[in-house]
């Protein structure tokens, strides 16, 4: 038996994960319609061009019922309107979170990103090149201040050799006046 403190057991790890997209389904099964809404990326693409479809639609429906027209034109002209909004919404919607996608990524190999595991091991502050040692034992230094030069390197370029990322020749101290 529990105590009433304890935590409640753990979920099975064979749960489906949590639906997201609850509005999927209200959409036909036929065709692997539903399916294929559900397994793509840009699911909220199509939401979203549907409901400025939609609202387009009705809002041109209420203003040709407004100006006279019969219901059955009114009706027609409110469905080609949500569809002639909704296509290219989503196609404006899908190139945006293309784009976005691709810049992240760019960005990401840009500013060459690593997992913890490649990382190199941190220089401890004794070795540490830019701390200078006092006779109390305590690193100065801090209030240096270093500039490197460092050129962009192309993809297809090599790496820089060990002795060219030595961190004495790449960083050069700044001469501070007064």
């Amino acid at each position: 038996m529990a105590s009433p403190s304890s935590p409640p057991p753990a979920a099975a790890s064979t749960e489906a994960p949590p639906e997201t997209a609850t509005w999927t389904r209200f959409l036909p099964e036929a065709l692997g319609i539903r399916q294929s809404v559900r397994d793509n990326p840009f699911r909220w693409c199509v939401r979203e061009s549907f409901m400025w479809g939609i609202a387009t639609g009705s809002a041109m429906g209420l203003h040709r019922m407004r100006m006279g027209s019969t219901g059955f034109f009114a009706g027609n002209v409110a469905f080609a309107t949500s569809m002639i909004v909704a296509a290219p919404s989503y196609y404006f919607c899908f190139r945006r979170r293309e784009h976005k996608e691709k810049v992240i990524e760019t960005m990401m190999r840009a500013n060459d990103f690593q997992t913890q595991e490649e990382m190199p091991e941190p220089v401890p502050l004794e070795d540490h090149p830019f701390m200078e040692k006092s006779e109390g034992g305590i690193g100065r230094g801090q209030d240096k201040e270093f500039s490197a030069r460092l050129r962009d390197r192309k993809e297809w370029e090599k790496p820089p050799s060990e002795e060219e990322r030595d961190p004495s020749k790449v960083f050069k101290e700044v001469k501070k006046s007064g």
